[in-house]
């Protein structure tokens, strides 16, 4: 019963990062909607998603990843100790230091900040003057998310899940609802003045919450008798492969700047529907995985965590393999009827689309990828996972480099990106072997082969509406063409759950727990 118990806990957990994220995606289309119809595809444009990325990118380092893949193992256990003072003191310290670290940046980009982006951009010496003005606004919008960050991560460990994930839509629709009206006044800069307000109000809703549960921000140096320095360490650890990752993901953009105008935007646009399935459903499978293998692993229960790893894997086939497949017959009508209005052309609109649907088939790749590596952090093999991100950030800006020398030009991104998720994918199989043998394991291939066999009416389906070659969604958007791709969506999904039932596959085994 006890078992059941979690289970259905976790379920819902589950449940409601999924609906968090989705409407955190819905909202990052229409985000980029907003931004296209008001600046197009243009040189500023480039600019502003430019720019954005530079923080967006730190923001992994220092707000949703490791810093939150460390706090929350440290206060998990002091919250569950006796010592209420203890998790306090440890929260006015971290948000000490956090400060402490996040402050020269912020003055380093207003100080030096067009030297800074003619480094690690192509753009003329206008396009350098207004990233300049933009780029202090970001910076400071990453302090605030990021002191947020372990607002979020304390909710998770009191299992506030809703407000955790709810917080960041604030931002969201400052954006929006800040560049739609206050563009004709200020024009890029609106962008500027949105993303801090949307920073600012995204970390006092968090900090609202987590006062409940009795923290306060305070000023905290003293460390001594605290879990500070070895969560720091375990932080060290995770930060390097994130690190890693930035500097991979800042020389596409640089790559990207290099090509044609517009090429920028038409790769952040295609990252942004790329992420919107791939978030939703890794994020909340992994959400209820990888505490139970780190749970596994702990108790030595070898079994346990290769069941829990396959599951995982097959559940992230079972939901991003029909995705890939809907989408990617969609894709230049799900384009054009978000994004194409105002100066967001149809051309700009399919180049986005056409730059979509490769990164498309690497989809499944990356979510697997990333799922090994959350078995070896479970393991605490650190040092290991963090070898094989250099390894594969190395191979993907080499194929980068490569793939434009060749003239595929955007192209030559995506590209990159399956070419080098595959591989190691496979390379990672191999080294953790010990923990999930992924090559040997029978009941895996056969879940597979399950899955791919139930998603051929879905792939029947959409090669013939590729085959009719309509243009209906040339006319860009209307609400008419966000009805039909509604409709297109709605029919893919009805197909492929009837489909899914017929071959018998788990797909609601993450919303429905089996007692046991």
């Amino acid at each position: 019963m006890q078992d059941f118990t979690q289970d259905k806990a976790a379920a819902k957990s589950s449940v409601i990062v999924m609906l968090c994220t989705l409407a955190s995606r819905v909202l990052g289309i229409v985000r980029a909607r907003v931004l296209g119809s008001v600046f197009g595809a243009s040189g500023t444009a480039d600019v502003i998603n430019f720019t954005f990325n530079i923080p967006n990118n730190f923001r992994k380092i220092f707000a949703e990843g490791a810093i939150n893949a460390s706090i929350i193992p440290y206060f998990s256990r002091l919250i569950e100790s006796e010592d209420t003072k203890a998790p306090k003191r440890l929260f006015a310290l971290l948000c000490t230091y956090q400060t402490l670290i996040l402050l020269p940046l912020v003055l380093v980009s207003y100080l030096y900040g067009e030297p800074l982006l003619a480094f690690f951009s192509d753009f003329d010496a206008g396009q350098l003057t207004l990233g300049a003005r933009l780029l202090p606004f970001f910076m400071a919008y990453l302090l605030t998310i990021s002191v947020g960050s372990i607002f979020n991560g304390l909710l998770h460990c009191h299992k506030s899940f809703f407000h955790s994930h709810a917080a960041p839509l604030l931002f969201s629709f400052s954006v929006i609802f800040g560049v739609q009206f206050m563009h004709p006044y200020f024009g890029a800069m609106s962008m500027a003045y949105s993303a801090l307000a949307g920073g600012v109000l995204q970390g006092a809703y968090s900090y609202l919450v987590v006062r409940r549960y009795g923290y306060r921000l305070k000023v905290a140096f003293d460390t001594r008798g605290t879990a500070f320095n070895p969560l720091m360490k375990s932080w060290v650890q995770m930060v390097f492969s994130s690190i890693i990752v930035v500097i991979a993901q800042m020389v596409a953009f640089w790559f990207a700047s290099s090509l044609s105008e517009g090429s920028v935007t038409a790769f952040s646009n295609s990252l942004i529907f790329w992420q919107a399935p791939y978030g939703i459903f890794f994020n909340a499978i992994v959400a209820v995985s990888f505490p139970l293998m780190c749970r596994a692993y702990g108790l030595g229960r070898h079994d346990e965590l290769q069941k829990i790893s396959r599951e995982a894997l097959i559940n992230l086939l079972t939901f991003l393999l029909p995705s890939t497949i809907l989408l990617f017959a969609i894709s230049k009508e799900s384009v054009s009827a978000v994004l194409q209005t105002g100066n967001y052309t149809l051309a700009d609109a399919e180049n986005t689309a056409h730059i979509l649907r490769y990164y498309l088939l690497g989809m499944t790749a990356a979510a697997w990828f990333n799922l090994l590596q959350r078995i070896g952090y479970s393991a605490e093999r650190h040092k290991t996972m963090t070898v094989v991100t250099a390894f594969m950030s190395i191979l993907d800006i080499a194929l980068m480099w490569l793939f434009i020398r060749f003239g595929f030009g955007i192209i030559a991104l995506p590209l990159a990106s399956i070419f080098s998720f595959s591989l190691c994918f496979m390379l990672l199989a191999y080294i953790l072997r010990d923990l999930y043998p992924l090559f040997t394991d029978k009941a895996l291939f056969k879940g597979v082969l399950r899955v791919l066999v139930a998603n051929i009416p879905l792939l029947a389906l959409s090669i013939f509406y590729s085959f009719l070659d309509m243009s209906w969604y040339e006319s860009g958007s209307t609400l008419a063409n966000l009805a039909m791709v509604v409709f297109l969506g709605s029919v893919g999904v009805a197909l492929t759950i009837l489909s899914y039932t017929i071959a018998n596959i788990p797909f609601l085994r993450l919303l429905r727990p089996k007692r046991t």
